[in-house]
């Protein structure tokens, strides 16, 4: 069991760090460490709704939340659904 939630911290991460050093120029770098947290802890929601429902790529996912601030400032990003 511990090896599998290293092994999902450690995925988080490395996205982090490769959001960071990979994806290009940071002109905004984000610096607010609870935003890095909440994105290493719930990474995978967001890779499903800004990547794989959502309109982004995987290196627009990782160089928002890297670089422009934050995927929190990017809430426009997300699909719109419409209620049943």
């Amino acid at each position: 069991m511990r090896s599998l939630v290293s092994l999902y911290l450690i995925i988080g991460l490395l996205l982090l760090v490769f959001g960071y050093f990979a994806t290009g120029p940071c002109p905004n770098k984000n610096t607010d460490v609870v935003n890095d947290v909440v994105f290493v802890l719930t990474w995978p929601v967001g890779l499903y709704g800004y990547v794989i429902t959502g309109s982004l790529t995987p290196q627009d996912w990782l160089h928002k939340q890297a670089c422009e601030g934050g995927l929190g400032q990017h809430s426009t990003d997300l699909p719109k659904t419409e209620p049943h």
